[in-house]
């Protein structure tokens, strides 16, 4: 055991020469860092936290000292959750300027690249833990306390959506400031007009409050940088629809159909156009296509009327025998396939089903 441990302290030890090789310290610096070694080795960090911040007051921007002073608040972020927001701060910015003077070393080692990766994802773990405690505290009730970590996560990583967007979240569902939501979303988009995540929100944003006019501008410029993204196109689709423009909805639709020509919802989508542009052709199309997919009442209903509409009196005929055969009680599809034989004036048809009629309860 003794040797195991003498093994251990002596990397520990070259470490911290690697690091004196890089960054001088003072000889009482020098004791204070071997010191802070053999305690965080031990796993007292409380002692270890002691003599990396003497270090530090040698020389602040300690590249080793700031890792492990990191690594300690990180750890204790866990230990005390009560303090976990405080804890995982500290080990944020600790980590963030051991990793530029880290970056800052000409020609670094292998094992400085090694550091290097880790220090980043322990940073980046840090933060998540951040708004993680935010989300809890939202979760519980505490919109105060989560609003203020959120502001904190965003005052950290500006560059990062999310925070502000719980934000506006907060003051659009809790506080009902439907201004200030939307203060919030053009602020970011002022700074980032491009950033697909704050077009897609200020598109929600409208759409939800109705303004489809304003939201379908922010769609379209969201389908400039994802043409393919369906769920984008039926946004799209919904925004002109609700607009009445009825032949923009049907392209945005088609759009999507090529991408998906067999997904149910889309065809639906497409047919409910069709009829408010009177399209009736398509219309029928569209509604063999979802019978194609699923058979029920609603669409055969639909159909077999159309049909009837159009005097397409060969395929009426051939949806109300398909229908039947689905639902053997239902009237209406044998009534429909009558009508069909007696408008081709086909006897025989019309004499099977008025039979089946007549038996019929």
């Amino acid at each position: 055991m003794k040797k195991l441990i003498f093994i251990a302290l002596t990397a520990i030890f070259l470490l911290s020469a690697c690091a004196t090789a890089r960054q001088k310290l003072s000889p009482q610096g020098n004791v204070d860092l071997k010191t802070a070694n053999v305690y965080y080795q031990q796993k007292n960090v409380e002692q270890a936290e002691v003599f990396y911040q003497k270090v530090l007051d040698d020389n602040p921007d300690h590249a080793l000292a700031l890792r492990r002073m990191a690594d300690i608040n990180l750890f204790k972020g866990e230990q005390f959750l009560d303090r976990a927001v405080e804890f995982n701060q500290k080990a944020y910015q600790f980590y963030g300027r051991a990793i530029a003077k880290t970056e800052s070393f000409e020609n670094l080692t292998d094992e400085e690249k090694i550091d290097l990766r880790d220090m980043k994802k322990r940073k980046e773990s840090s933060w998540i833990r951040i708004y993680n405690a935010a989300e809890k505290e939202l979760t519980n009730g505490n919109t105060k306390s989560a609003m203020d970590i959120f502001e904190l996560a965003q005052k950290l990583e500006p560059g990062r959506p999310e925070p502000m967007i719980q934000l506006k979240n907060i003051y659009l569902k809790e506080l009902k400031d439907d201004a200030k939501a939307e203060q919030i979303l053009l602020a970011l988009l002022n700074k980032e007009p491009d950033k697909l995540a704050y077009l897609q929100e200020l598109g929600a944003f409208y759409y939800n409050k109705e303004n489809y006019t304003e939201a379908v501008k922010f769609y379209e410029k969201v389908r400039v940088q994802t043409p393919v993204d369906i769920d984008n196109l039926m946004n799209i689709s919904a925004c002109y629809y609700e607009l009445k423009n009825y032949p923009k909805a049907m392209e945005a639709t088609q759009a999507a159909l090529q991408l998906e020509p067999n997904k149910a919802d889309l065809i639906a989508n497409a047919q409910s156009i069709a009829i408010k542009m009177d399209d009736k052709e398509a219309s029928v199309r569209y509604l063999k296509m979802l019978l194609e997919i699923e058979e029920n009442e609603e669409d055969f209903t639909l159909i077999c009327n159309t049909l009837l509409e159009l005097k397409r009196y060969d395929e009426l005929i051939q949806y109300g025998e398909k229908w039947y055969n689905w639902d053997r009680a239902n009237k209406f599809a044998v009534e429909y396939v009558i009508y069909g034989a007696q408008m081709t004036q086909n006897k025989s048809l019309e004499a099977k089903y008025q039979a089946i009629k007549k038996a019929m309860p």
